[in-house]
């Protein structure tokens, strides 16, 4: 199967920022960025966040000039940095993501131990960072093997068994908290096939054949290919020889004279390009004859049930054994096979680029030859991450109003969603109801005001949409608004009072020391326009 992200090498020039602007010299080894097809959004330049932010998993990476040095990076950051705090001091404001995480590997053959993933967020005051791994907080002061510089986190002595997993990123200041997408930190490896000898296989002429592969413990993937006798004669695949790229193995339909020898299985990792050689298998013919025809034997199948990431490459695999060699066919039940799909490997692969929701369904591979045929079927089930249809928007309140705030996703399966204020789970209350993606809250309070997150989620992934919940709370003040009296002689008498406040004030009115009443010669509009 392909992956649904695509592959983008961080290089160590951004450690070498990083050290500079700390103050000492680091390095940090190469770690492969994973990150979807979806196009990167543009930083714009503003003084207050804006309305709803869907952050892309994309990581930016400058396109430095190489003669730049790290002072000339460093500089051009604070620099920047310096220039967006001055536009921003004049007002304050939560935690806005300018960078979250991405899913990465770390290559553990690399020179380099240390890993870091990276994380920045907008903010006045600037934010405080803390890291989670797998849902527990990370204590960069008790373990020497993590460490901060800004909101990155950096780990060294990196170690798959104990840093595998999900990362995610909280920012904070004095107007809320906000969590980050998590991201999965794989490391790649491949290790070293056991030294034990392998037994030799012995079949008769005309006979199909299977010669495992084994492969050692291996991450993330790897690509197999076999060598006869000795490298580099690499095994070349055609409609009687078939390499597996999911179990490995080497299946030969029909065996043939010229096919005795000894079988070696060399596997590649997809991100180091380390390889390794396993212990030969010798094939050698029996003397009891040679074999008659029979019909084909289906060896090699994809799963009866096929789940696929809408925009990979699906892969669908149906070689069998037989004499004479028998031939595939392929076809889409109820439907037909997409046009952009290609058969490969003497159509032992049915390839479908780029796969989308339509070419869902159940595909069927035939193996024939004269002495029969045999079917396989199996259902090819797209899945996608959720999507923002819509997100919330920063908001500034009165006291006392109505909050409703809705978030809406696509995804397949339909995704669920969940509630953050200040990165902690929103309960419903005797005020605040929560119901799938909309959040209410009655009468809001000060204590309401802080950092909101809508979640949307499936079990393929998870997107957050963050936004700002201002209430003000002031008591009544006339300065803006001064009691006019507007009054012609013999005609009603108008008095304004608009005091600015927060919630809305209640409006009594004096005449001297005497409090007055409604009555047919005095009366006031509720909405502070009072006429006497």
């Amino acid at each position: 199967m392909g992956s649904p992200w695509k592959p983008l090498l961080l290089l160590s020039v951004i450690s070498g920022l990083s050290a500079a602007l700390a103050g000492r010299q680091a390095s940090y080894a190469a770690v492969l960025r994973m990150k979807p097809d979806s196009s990167l959004s543009l930083l714009r330049s503003r003084t207050r966040p804006p309305h709803g932010h869907d952050h892309g998993r994309g990581l930016v990476t400058p396109d430095w000039p190489a003669s730049f040095s790290n002072h000339h990076l460093s500089t051009l950051s604070l620099s920047s940095s310096q220039e967006e705090y001055r536009s921003q001091e004049s007002e304050e404001f939560g935690p806005v993501f300018v960078q979250e995480p991405d899913d990465a590997i770390f290559a553990l053959d690399s020179e380099e131990k240390k890993v870091m993933m990276s994380c920045e967020a907008r903010g006045n005051p600037e934010p405080v960072y803390s890291w989670f791994i797998n849902g527990t907080e990370v204590d960069v002061e008790a373990d020497y093997r993590y460490s901060l510089i800004d909101g990155n986190l950096i780990i060294t002595n990196a170690s798959k068994t104990a840093d595998y997993g999900r990362y995610q990123c909280k920012a904070e200041n004095n107007y809320g908290t906000v969590l980050s997408r998590d991201a999965l930190l794989q490391f790649a490896y491949l290790g070293a096939f056991s030294g034990k000898t392998r037994g030799g296989v012995s079949v008769r002429e005309g006979q199909g054949v299977v010669l495992m592969c084994t492969p050692p413990p291996y991450s993330p993937e790897i690509i197999y290919s076999w060598v006869f006798n000795e490298f580099p004669s690499i095994v070349a695949e055609d409609s009687r020889r078939f390499i597996s790229q999911v179990t490995g193995n080497l299946y030969v339909s029909k065996v043939q004279p010229s096919d005795v020898g000894s079988y070696i299985c060399l596997v590649k990792n997809t991100v180091t390009n380390a390889r390794v050689l396993s212990p030969p298998t010798p094939l050698t013919l029996r003397t009891d004859g040679i074999m008659g025809e029979y019909e084909p034997k289906i060896e090699v199948h994809f799963p009866p049930s096929v789940l696929a990431a809408r925009g990979v490459t699906v892969r669908l695999e149906c070689f069998a054994l037989g004499n004479p060699v028998p031939t595939i066919t392929w076809r889409k039940m109820n439907g037909n096979i997409p046009k952009k799909a290609r058969l490969r490997k003497s159509q032992a692969v049915l390839e479908i680029p780029d796969v989308q929701l339509e070419d869902a369904g159940t595909y069927e591979c035939k193996a024939e030859n004269p002495r029969g045929g045999t079917p396989f079927k199996g259902h090819l089930q797209i899945y996608t991450f959720p999507q923002w249809i819509s997100m919330i928007n920063n908001s500034q309140l009165d006291s006392g109003d109505k909050l409703q705030w809705e978030c809406k996703a696509t995804g397949r399966p339909r995704p669920t969603y969940r509630w953050l204020l200040n990165g902690e789970p929103i309960t419903p209350q005797s005020r605040v109801e929560v119901v799938n993606g909309e959040l209410i809250i009655q009468k809001v309070q000060q204590t309401d005001s802080g950092m909101y997150q809508c979640v949307a989620e499936n079990k393929y992934g998870a997107i957050y949409s963050s936004a700002e919940l201002s209430i003000s709370a002031s008591a009544p003040v006339f300065s803006p608004n001064p009691v006019r009296l507007i009054a012609t002689l013999g005609k009603d008498v108008l008095l304004e009072c608009k005091p600015r406040a927060s919630p809305k004030p209640r409006v009594t009115w004096r005449r001297g020391d005497r409090r007055i009443q409604p009555s047919r010669r005095y009366g006031w509009n509720l909405k502070r326009s009072n006429k006497v």
